[in-house]
């Protein structure tokens, strides 16, 4: 029997509706487990804090999942790129030095990621793992092995200062990394191309679009939003750590694939991975609240990573039997 509603069937609907379903449950859940807490303006205000590093960072990772492809070497990159800002900004007193210096490092690293993917058709989760440690090792060469401190005040900025004393500025660089990434992915032939290859590849260069530059400039935009992302993380702890953002590319890829991203590429939105986001943040946030051991938040990451792929494999096949 086939299960559907409004033309959809079961896993369709799951895909679509039930990561709204999920984040619901989870705000009752916290609001009833902390009702002094949870729903205070302060306390919303720090789950976006902490969300918007990782949702920009699943703004790339939807890009290229939606292809067919990944990144694991984002949060290496990010360490590498906001160490090296931090060492550039205090040798030079120049915001602007080092953040040209970041972005430069993060989409020279996406694009080693993109040629060597396209060129030796090789899977992208070994290629990026490469990099991922290549990352690391140049972040804790580059620092010695040690924390670089900030002493300009300027630096802070970003990571700690708000606009109009109310909006944190992590929150108003992730909003405009969302909108843009909407309008790449959704109102662009660049986007519909992310789409075609995920859903296709080989229909795809049939029809004359060049699947290897389309996935190289994935990878590159990915470096670049890591980039970004070591500058408000650093800024935020107000030191150049080699060692920090581990296990950040995870949590990305958690949200983007509860958002309803396919692993196996060409199916997906910006916006969904953006709510994954949001569900992974609460969970985090109430975990905090209630007392929750850090060893046991990764493993209850560990059993959502698992969920996540078991929910995609299993709404796929739900919507291959339902086309059957």
């Amino acid at each position: 029997m086939k299960a559907k509603l409004g033309g959809l069937n079961f896993g369709q609907m799951f895909r679509k509706c039930g990561i709204y379903v999920i984040l619901a449950l989870f705000i009752i859940i916290s609001t009833i487990l902390r009702p002094d807490v949870f729903l205070t303006k302060a306390n919303l205000i720090s789950i976006l804090v902490q969300i918007s590093m990782t949702t920009i960072l699943a703004c790339g990772e939807c890009a290229l999942i939606l292809a067919g492809s990944v990144d694991l070497s984002a949060g290496s990159l990010v360490a590498l790129t906001g160490t090296v800002m931090v060492g550039m900004y205090e040798s030079t007193g120049s915001i602007l030095a080092g953040l040209a210096a970041a972005l430069v490092i993060g989409a020279a690293i996406g694009l080693v990621n993109g040629f060597i993917i396209t060129r030796f058709a090789l899977p992208a989760f070994i290629v990026t793992l490469g990099t991922q440690i290549l990352s690391r090792g140049l972040a804790l060469v580059y620092a010695n092995g040690m924390p670089i401190p900030v002493t300009g005040s300027s630096f802070r900025v970003l990571g700690q200062g708000k606009l109009f004393g109310q909006i944190p500025y992590p929150i108003l660089v992730c909003i405009a990394v969302v909108l843009f990434s909407l309008v790449l992915v959704n109102r662009t032939a660049y986007g519909r191309s992310l789409y075609a290859i995920g859903g296709n590849e080989e229909a795809a260069k049939a029809s004359g679009i060049k699947t290897a530059r389309v996935l190289t400039v994935a990878h590159v935009f990915m470096g670049l939003l890591a980039a970004i992302t070591g500058y408000i993380l650093m800024s935020r702890t107000n030191v150049g750590q080699p060692s920090a953002a581990l296990n950040y590319e995870f949590d990305a890829i958690i949200g983007v694939i509860l958002g309803g991203t396919s692993f196996s590429g060409g199916i997906g939105t910006v916006g969904g991975a953006v709510v994954g986001c949001v569900v992974m943040g609460v969970l985090a946030n109430i975990m905090n609240l209630i007392n929750i051991s850090p060893n046991w938040q990764y493993v209850v990451k560990g059993i959502i990573i698992l969920f996540a792929v078991v929910l995609d494999a299993t709404t796929k096949k739900l919507s291959l039997r339902a086309k059957a």
